[in-house]
């Protein structure tokens, strides 16, 4: 078998592969031999018709199938020979029989690209250092009895913060226009959640009063015949309400999950929380910098074939975030997310695979299953009375597995990155630390 590489540039390879004619010849004989053991042909005993006449009859069949064989076979004989190290699945095509009956065929592929790992022991990472205050404990208790407010009517002007209910019917020309009616709708004024030209004019109003706001909807809307129209709206103030916070109750905290019932156990607890929140937040930015810092010293060039498949990943992965009723099919998520808009992110996780797995080598590591089972148990501790539940779905689950598996060793790998690297304190405020972990 005669095999050759063409180098058509950057990590894109061409093999080319010719099968002898003895080979092929041979392939299709057994295909033959085998159809004839059992063929029932008129004129003849079963496996007893001639080789000629199976040629006749299996002939075309029996050649498909072997040429089909040969190229599945050859194929990886041909990678080992050329000693090339593929990164996915060719593309092969055959090529026309030469007149002596040799088989050939190209099969296009990436290869891995050959990394030389460098400035591991010179990565810079700041850790951020940080306390959790009083402040923030308070902070946080005024947010809790924010999101557990209740509203209550008042006899006023409406203000930002108030809660307006309001019938309103849209027009445009005079004529009404679908989506443009409601009864009974919930506005909280200053929170931007619904037109802006509505909700501007919708403060200082008061219960009962009636009037007519115009909305201009801006050019690119999403229900394209209002876009870059003006609607007037009909609308009726039915009731103002006033926000009024959760009161610090015995039955409010306990419904916070405190069984104690009293507001010093409920800090209590919201310091606990925070401070698992700010030790998260210190390990995924140590973590999201040593990557990073990986990364920008080992600029690699990375396979178009896991780049594509990356992206595809992606895309998926996207669309199945999005709440039911906007999840498309895959012709419009392409629409919607083109392959542009996702390649430089795809290209840097292809790229850190690759790295990540070059390190592990390098470095000789080995998955550490006592860190498994501790990160298990940190995943099965959020469900609560579910957690065993938890561990033997992951347990009887290989693909659940192996992504566990794959979070402790990308881990196993920073922590042996974080030996040797220079690392310098940051004094961090908390709300800085955990909305910067939030928006990575």
């Amino acid at each position: 078998m005669d095999v050759s590489v063409e180098n058509p540039g950057g990590l894109k390879r061409r093999l080319k592969v010719q099968i002898p004619a003895e080979r092929v010849n041979s392939a299709v004989d057994e295909k033959i031999q085998r159809a004839g053991q059992h063929a029932r042909i008129p004129g003849f005993r079963p496996g007893k018709a001639p080789k000629k006449v199976l040629y006749q009859r299996y002939g075309a069949q029996a050649r498909q199938e072997a040429l089909s064989e040969l190229v599945q076979s050859t194929y990886p004989e041909a990678v080992e020979q050329s000693e090339l190290n593929p990164a996915g699945q060719p593309d092969i095509e055959l090529d026309e029989f030469a007149e002596d009956g040799t088989l050939s065929f190209t099969a296009s592929f990436d290869v891995y690209p050959e990394i030389e790992l460098k400035g591991l022991d010179s990565l810079a990472i700041e850790k951020p250092i940080t306390e959790v205050t009083e402040a923030n404990v308070e902070n946080t208790l005024e947010r809790i009895k924010d999101q557990n407010k209740s509203w209550e009517e008042v006899d006023r002007e409406s203000a930002d913060g108030d809660q307006v209910v309001v019938d309103y019917v849209g027009r445009i020309d005079g004529e009404a226009f679908e989506g443009g009616t409601a009864e009974d709708m919930e506005i909280t004024l200053g929170e931007q959640q619904f037109l802006p030209d509505m909700e501007r004019a919708l403060v200082g109003r008061k219960p009962g009063e009636e009037c007519q706001i115009d909305v201009s909807f801006p050019d690119d809307y999403g229900a394209e015949e209002l876009a870059g129209k003006t609607a007037t709206f009909d609308v009726t103030v039915k009731s103002v309400k006033e926000a009024k916070p959760a009161e610090l109750d015995e039955e409010f905290i306990k419904q916070m999950g405190v069984e104690e019932g009293t507001e010093e156990a409920l800090r209590a607890k919201i310091r606990e929380s925070l401070e698992q929140e700010a030790k998260h937040a210190v390990d995924t930015s140590m973590k999201t910098q040593t990557m990073d810092a990986l990364y920008e010293a080992n600029p690699i060039e990375v396979p178009e074939s896991m780049v594509a498949q990356e992206i595809d990943r992606m895309r998926k992965e996207a669309m199945q975030r999005m709440p039911q009723e906007m999840q498309q099919n895959e012709e419009q998520a392409k629409q919607l997310l083109p392959d542009d808009a996702l390649r430089e992110q795809a290209e840097k996780r292809v790229a850190l695979g690759l790295l990540i797995a070059e390190v592990i080598s390098e470095k000789e590591l080995e998955l550490d299953q006592d860190k498994v089972s501790e990160k298990m148990d940190e995943v099965a501790s959020g469900y609560g009375d579910q957690a065993e539940a938890v561990k033997n779905y992951y347990q009887q689950n290989p693909q659940m597995m192996q992504g566990l598996q794959a979070m402790v060793m990308e881990q196993q790998v920073v922590d042996q990155l974080l030996e040797n690297a220079e690392i310098t304190d940051k004094e961090t405020e908390l709300d800085e630390l955990l909305n910067a972990n939030s928006q990575g």
